[in-house]
């Protein structure tokens, strides 16, 4: 089962919390978590033709699973590796199923031993969000050192679709890192030519 969700992606070893509500969806986690790999694929619509997909997203495994009263499902996917979209279909649930390969991003599942300090993506972040006035702990930030600490900003940010999509697809993480502060920095850097423009 695949999940589009616009806006929405996930990376490996990185953690995603859902509120499932959706008649069909409930349906998909029903599917999903009765199956022995209790996987889900998150992939995002194209945002230039809605009826299509993007072709490449994220597997997670539901490792949390919670229903309300009010008959929502809570869930928590953890990102186990990116796939390509080989076909879909929405099957008599209402909701889509996929054939996909995992070839191109096989390293996903390797184990990752990358420790770098990030210095100029924090120095950029934090200037990306005192302009956005997004309330954050730097000091959090700061110790972070982990190697998905690229992807983990790259979920949280209110980037465009596109922009996140071209992250999602970008199979090295220092590439990624690279991309993410460009992009950081070209937001930053169209908020302060709006500054100059306002005075």
């Amino acid at each position: 089962p695949v999940f589009p969700l616009g806006g929405v992606v996930m990376f490996p070893d990185t953690y995603l919390p859902l509120n499932i509500f959706e008649p069909r969806y409930l349906e998909m986690i029903n599917k999903a978590i009765s199956s022995k790999s209790r996987l889900v694929g998150m992939i995002q619509p194209n945002n230039s033709n809605q009826s299509k997909l993007y072709d490449v997203g994220c597997a997670g495994k539901i490792i949390k699973f919670e229903e309300t009263e009010d008959k929502r499902y809570l869930i928590t996917l953890k990102g186990l590796s990116r796939f390509e979209l080989i076909s879909e279909k929405t099957n008599r649930n209402n909701f889509k199923e996929a054939q996909i390969k995992w070839d191109k991003y096989s390293q996903d599942l390797e184990k990752k031993n990358i420790n770098e300090k990030f210095i100029g993506l924090k120095v950029s972040l934090k200037k990306y969000f005192n302009i956005k006035n997004i309330k954050v702990n730097f000091e959090v930030i700061d110790k972070c050192n982990d190697y998905n600490f690229v992807d983990q900003i790259t979920m949280i940010c209110p980037f465009a679709f596109e922009e996140k999509q071209l992250l999602l697809e970008t199979i090295s993480i220092s590439k990624r890192g690279d991309l993410l502060q460009s992009i950081i920095e070209s937001y930053v850097g169209e908020e302060n030519i709006s500054q100059v423009v306002k005075h």
